[in-house]
């Protein structure tokens, strides 16, 4: 959905079709869902640590996974891709990934809420 939207809307991506923005928004789904856990993963290593390098170094391999997984993206994409589908650069993928993360965490939320509010009747 949002990757059809910056395709339709922006010239953040172009795509030859709506194939390839599904198709591409679940590499993108998959490859996100790795660099979370990958970030999960650093996180739950260095958190019990408790020390000031391990918080720094926690911090830093957070922010190197969550930076680096942008040209993880745009490569994957091209190399799957080719011309069917163009990520106009790393500021667009950053800006995709982001507005797909922020809506992703909005509906685990509301489908966690219409779960709970109809076990509740």
């Amino acid at each position: 959905m949002v990757l059809g939207f910056f395709d339709d809307y922006t010239s953040i991506v172009e795509a030859q079709s709506y194939s390839y923005v599904f198709l591409a928004a679940v590499v993108l789904e998959v490859l996100t869902c790795a660099a979370f856990a990958m970030k999960d993963a650093i996180v739950g290593h260095l958190r019990h640590h408790g020390s000031r390098g391990a918080i720094a170094l926690m911090a830093f391999g957070v922010w190197f996974v969550m930076f680096a997984s942008k040209f993880v993206f745009i490569w994957a994409i091209d190399l799957i891709f080719g011309d069917a589908v163009n990520i106009n650069g790393f500021f667009a993928i950053l800006v995709v990934a982001l507005v797909v993360t922020v809506v992703h965490r909005l509906a685990d939320l509301v489908f966690v809420r219409l779960g709970t509010s109809s076990t509740a009747h």
